[in-house]
């Protein structure tokens, strides 16, 4: 024990502890230093990841994307155009690009923690799926609304993602944070060790100073490991510096995106306090400089509004009202509140899992207004504004429930205008649509205000008037003919039209909707057929009236025409030679297995057919053949109708009998009405001159009826005038029909033309006639119509009686 104590082995103890000391000092700074470089790295590679794949900042650019897109959508909704249909799919490729992130890195952690969570993304990858199949016809008719209508439902649920994520990230950054705070405390503590361990070195080395180079140098050693040590704290601290700048970072990204969102933003937490807002919400509703401080209750912001006088006291407490039961219900919604200045803001509801709520507010007046403007077009007529077929359907139902309620009766007023095609094909579509608008403020001022005036389409209007009687609905008729039939002065145009109606009422079909317009159609059809310019009421036998015509029409169509009819001849004498000078021949239908049908009745069913080309051809083949069998004196004079040169090639047809059955061309007239002229086109003009140029002759029928125009006998190769039975038949008693006549026979004369007087009956109409100068004469008062057979007859007397003479 005394050696022990002795000087050297004093020294030498001091020396081996001074030794143990001090590698078990670097011992453990080492294994310290490594520790804190580990969790340092560690740190850093988490505070890296943070950065990298924030979720915050997933999410609000995803959500902007989205929100940019659902804008250029509804904008193509309202108005496609080609540049924004490109716009649209660019802005789309960029929200795909943007949701990639949604499927890697911390986000798809973030998304895993919850069902809901993956449900939206789910949500959002079906809605992009289905976006990129019909992205590139986003244009065609009704794409656009469909696309926004689930957008519309998908929108809640990414601002609610958006708000997750937000939290999410602050929670994780405070993480960082917290390890950050005890990896200081921890490095400090080692710092603090290794110092008092440095002190007892120094201590120690005082004992000796022959181990002061040794013990110097293990000092530098040490120090060398302090300074490293320090380098790395000065890293750590780097990382955290670099993790406040990423948070900051962040942060301003967030409040760039509050700031740019096209909506405004309210979050709200569990206590109904207002976490934050964004400038949006106050510009939208006006509202000042620290009315929306952290803190701030829904209540408080409400009054704000009204304070602001951006919104009434009604609309605002409306809102509060129904965002509060949405809040009690934990449910989401969308809310629409009208504010003072007319725009409408869509409020959409988004509860949190912590318990608060966010709120979006988007202006869509324009949107509104396009969805108004749509819905307005889908019922309305676009030329006069009045209800289309739709709403007529409608309406109707509505009236019919009311009469049947409050037993009172309901009437239908089918209007048909009278030669408005004449209009249009004259003068031109752009003054017939101005003259269809024109009949519309007509209609809708001469009747009731609660009254339903529609266009179904073309020149056919509707009316409907609950609670009416017969008398009254009648005597609306009269007025509405009487109004339009008043001239209308159109782009200096001076335009006469007429109309006929037809008339329903409900009291005579049950009340059934499909059947009253029906009724009131057949009405229109038989008021039309009585000449037109009248009104009928719907009557049962009007109903077996279209079924005959149905049934017609099917015997029509299945006819053997060698068969079934025949043509029948009469004269048309020549006042000056008192011979015949030709015979018009005239169709018959006694094949028909419903007894005689009256050609009044059965040629408009082929002209509307179309049939009537083929029976036409056969008319004027059968004639032709019969006229070679006349003597060389007499033609024959055939009907042309309108539907044989609109639907066949007549100069063709006329052409090839002629050759076929050997007529001479100067033998055939071809007898046309005046509606053939009214469109005055080109087209007819050129058939009618190719005709002559084959030698036929062209006589214009019932002259004086209808649109009677002395242009026509200037304008067309017209080479007779028929004039109608009308003033003929009241040519001894009415002097004006006197002086129509003679008026038209000088005119005739004065250009050419040859007159013929239809209709005579009496031998005084045949003397007063003959008085006016007219050529020829046709009539009971010769002959009626008569089979081949009685024509030779005739024709064999009247060579006789001549010779007798």
């Amino acid at each position: 024990m005394a050696a022990l104590l002795a000087p050297g082995s004093r020294r030498a103890f001091a020396f081996h502890l001074l030794k143990a000391l001090l590698i078990g000092t670097i011992a453990v700074f080492a294994v310290a230093a490594a520790y804190l470089s580990v969790v340092i790295f560690e740190r850093q590679a988490s505070i890296g990841k943070l950065s990298r794949y924030d979720v915050a900042w997933s999410a609000s650019q995803g959500v902007n994307e989205y929100l940019r897109l659902y804008q250029r959508v509804a904008t193509l909704a309202a108005s496609p155009n080609d540049q924004l249909k490109a716009d649209t799919q660019l802005r789309f490729q960029i929200l795909k690009s943007r949701l990639g992130g949604f499927s890697t890195g911390q986000f798809e952690e973030f998304v895993a923690e919850t069902p809901e969570r993956k449900a939206t993304v789910a949500q959002l990858s079906k809605f992009v799926e289905d976006m990129d199949g019909v992205i590139t016809r986003i244009d065609t008719p009704g794409q656009a609304q469909s696309i926004l209508t689930s957008m519309r439902a998908l929108e809640a649920e990414l601002i609610g993602l958006a708000s997750e994520a937000n939290q999410y990230s602050a929670v994780q950054a405070a993480k960082v944070d917290d390890e950050l705070l005890r990896l200081h405390s921890g490095f400090s503590a080692v710092a603090i060790g290794f110092f008092l361990c440095s002190l007892a070195f120094i201590a120690l080395l005082g004992w000796h100073n022959r181990l002061l180079t040794q013990t110097f140098d293990a000092l530098n050693a040490a120090n060398d490991d302090l300074r490293r040590t320090s380098d790395d704290l000065e890293t750590a601290n780097a990382a955290v510096l670099g993790a406040n700048h990423a948070l900051a970072t962040q942060n301003g990204l967030f409040d760039a995106a509050l700031s740019n969102m096209s909506q405004g933003l309210c979050m709200f937490d569990a206590d109904q306090r207002l976490i934050v807002s964004n400038s949006k919400f106050a510009a939208m509703y006006g509202l000042p400089e620290g009315s929306l401080a952290p803190g701030t209750t829904p209540q408080q912001i409400m009054q704000a509004s009204i304070d602001a006088a951006t919104s009434t006291q009604h609309s605002a407490e409306l809102a509060h009202r129904s965002q509060q039961q949405l809040i009690e219900k934990g449910q989401p919604g969308v809310l629409l509140q009208k504010l003072v200045d007319g725009r409408i803001v869509s409020i959409l509801h988004q509860p949190m899992d912590s318990g608060g709520w966010v709120a979006t507010y988007e202006d869509i007046t324009e949107r509104h207004l396009s969805e108004e403007r749509i819905a307005h077009m889908a019922r309305h007529d676009p030329l006069t504004g009045l209800p289309n077929r739709l709403m007529l359907r409608e309406r109707l139902e509505q009236e019919l429930a009311h009469g049947r309620r409050h037993h009172q009766d309901t009437a239908v007023l089918c209007l048909d205008l009278d030669n408005f095609k004449n209009v249009n094909d004259t003068l031109g579509h752009p003054v017939g649509d101005a003259l269809l608008r024109e009949v519309a403020n007509r209609v809708s001022g001469m009747v009731r205000e609660y009254d339903v005036v529609a266009r179904l389409g073309g020149d056919e209007f509707i009316v409907i008037q609950p609670a009416v009687r017969r008398d009254d609905v009648a005597h609306v008729a009269q007025r509405l003919i009487e109004a339009l039939e008043e001239p209308y002065h159109l782009d200096a145009h001076h335009i006469v039209i007429g109309a006929s109606i037809g008339i329903a009422l409900a009291s005579d079909c049950d009340g059934v909707a499909d059947d009253l317009v029906k009724n009131a159609d057949l009405a229109l059809y038989r008021a039309k057929s009585d000449g037109r310019g009248s009104y009928q009421f719907y009557a049962p036998e009007m109903d077996d009236r279209l079924q005959r015509r149905r049934m017609l029409e099917l015997d029509l169509r299945a006819a053997d025409f060698d068969k079934e009819f025949e043509l029948v001849f009469q004269p048309i004498v020549n006042l000056q030679s008192k011979q015949v000078a030709v015979v018009e021949a005239l169709l018959r239908w006694p094949g028909c297995q419903r007894g005689q049908i009256r050609p009044d009745e059965f040629i408009p069913i082929a002209e509307s057919t179309g049939l009537i080309v083929q029976l036409g051809a056969w008319v004027l083949e059968r004639a032709c053949r019969e006229a070679i069998k006349l003597p060389g004196s007499i033609n024959v004079a055939v009907n042309l109708s309108p539907g044989q040169f609109r639907r066949g090639n007549i100069v063709d047809t006329v052409a090839n009998v002629l050759k076929l059955t050997g007529l001479a061309p100067e033998r055939l007239e071809l007898e046309i009405t005046e509606s053939l002229l009214l469109g005055d086109n080109k087209e007819t003009l050129l058939a009618l001159n190719r005709l002559h140029a084959l030698g036929v002759k062209i006589s214009l029928d019932d002259f004086g009826t209808g649109y009677s125009s002395l242009s026509y006998l200037r304008n067309f190769p017209v080479d007779k005038v028929k004039i109608d039975r009308t003033f003929i038949a009241e040519i001894a008693g009415n002097r004006d029909h006197w002086a129509i006549v003679s008026a038209i026979v000088n005119l005739s004369h004065a250009l050419e033309m040859t007159t013929v007087a239809e209709g005579i009956e009496t031998e005084e109409q045949l003397l007063i006639v003959r008085a006016t100068g007219c050529d020829a004469v046709q009539g009971h008062f010769f002959s009626p119509p008569m089979s081949v057979a009685q024509l030779r007859r005739y024709l064999e007397d009247q060579r006789a009686k001549l010779t007798l003479a």
